[in-house]
């Protein structure tokens, strides 16, 4: 496989990942923005605690 198509290829995998995101209602971006941001301020963290809790706050911030 060439380097071009391995690019090409690369780019299709990620555009269909990204698919879901960019497709998206509003309110579903903001409520992944907002998991990921929590997770990545978790991610140091030794024993991340409550963040089921905290993705559920999310969740209700935005549908309200």
């Amino acid at each position: 496989m060439s380097d071009r198509s391995k690019k090409n290829n690369h780019n299709s995998d990620l555009n269909s990942i990204q698919e879901p995101i960019s497709t998206a209602s509003p309110e579903v971006k903001a409520i992944i923005e907002q998991v990921l941001k929590l997770e990545k301020d978790k991610l140091y963290l030794k024993t991340p605690r409550n963040i089921n809790e905290d993705i559920l706050k999310i969740i209700k911030q935005v549908i309200q």
